[in-house]
């Protein structure tokens, strides 16, 4: 066998072994399985296979590797059949007549972040009616509490936990607590009585599937479960350490809850990580709205200190 010939196998096998990994993956997603702690993570990089196995296809088509060409076409096909609702957001009712609109900002602080004054200092520049931290730790309230922002949300529900356990809402608005779910880390159930009427807001964090992978999915399950309670217009808000790209996440939204940045064209935005070299690459922090509640605008901001994009979502009842 020639040089030539032995390169081309090589080649040709290299392309198969590609195509098979991502193809695994896209099996996960086609079946709905949450597969195990490789598994997920692989998940959050599904549109990064795209272009990946574009590339094979190319080359295997010129080169008629005819098998790898076939392969690789109809895995590509499949990721970009996922993506649709990215590309056609969902819909949404209108918002009521009249309605003023509730900003919620969403803000992981990161449970080591000592910049937290400096949090507090951009929070102020959004307007916000209601705030909910995630990773909310004993340090950070004391800062934010000795911080002039606590002179605009007198209504608070705080639950600081060790490192990333803690949460809490900050409201200017009255804050009617519900019983929380039992979920791993903190979660906050309340109602809040802002200008449109009561909006249920349900503040979550799930732990991340790379240390407690079980707990992950329990935990989005439950949330979904509570979640679907009541007929209070409802928000679910919060760091889910999981994309879109999670078939577990894809069940949640299956339940009657709408992602607010796919709704407003922004599903394809990152949030995570914003401390690392490489650049943000996927969206594990969400406001999902259900029960007659809309989102009409989301909107990112820098979180100082963290290693999450914060955004502020206006939610109001549906007409």
């Amino acid at each position: 066998m020639s040089n030539g010939a032995r390169w081309e196998r090589i080649g040709e096998a290299v392309a198969w072994l590609v195509v098979a990994a991502v193809g695994m993956v896209m099996l996960t997603q086609t079946i709905g399985s949450d597969g195990t702690r490789l598994i997920a993570t692989l998940q959050t990089l599904t549109p990064y296979f795209l272009p990946v196995v574009a590339a094979i296809a190319a080359i295997a088509w010129w080169r008629r590797w005819h098998g790898v060409g076939l392969t690789a076409s109809a895995v590509g096909t499949a990721i970009l059949l996922l993506a649709v609702p990215l590309v056609f957001p969902p819909s949404q009712p209108s918002p009521a007549d009249g309605a003023s609109g509730l900003r919620v900002g969403a803000v992981n602080l990161l449970y080591s972040n000592v910049r937290t004054d400096e949090v507090a200092d951009e929070l102020v520049t959004h307007d916000l009616d209601v705030i909910v931290f995630s990773e909310y730790t004993a340090e950070h309230q004391a800062v934010l509490l000795d911080h002039p922002i606590v002179d605009d949300f007198p209504h608070r529900e705080d639950r600081d936990g060790l490192q990333a356990g803690g949460m809490a809402v900050w409201s200017r608005h009255p804050l009617e607590p519900d019983t929380p779910p039992g979920t791993i880390n903190y979660s906050i159930d309340v109602v809040a009585q802002g200008p449109d009427g009561p909006i249920r807001i349900l503040a979550v964090h799930p732990p991340t599937p790379i240390f407690n992978f079980s707990g992950w999915r329990d935990d989005l399950a439950l949330i979904g479960d509570v979640a679907s309670r009541g007929t209070s217009p409802t928000l679910v808000i919060g760091d889910f350490n999981a994309s879109y790209w999670h078939p577990v996440f894809r069940r949640l939204l299956r339940r009657g809850l709408t992602d607010a940045h796919m709704a407003n064209g922004r599903g394809w935005s990152t949030s995570w990580p914003t401390d690392e070299f490489v650049p943000p690459f996927v969206r594990l922090d969400h406001a999902l709205t259900g029960n007659g509640l809309v989102s009409t605008d989301v909107d990112n901001f820098r979180v100082p200190g963290s290693d999450h994009t914060g955004f502020v979502v206006t939610v109001s009842p549906a007409r």
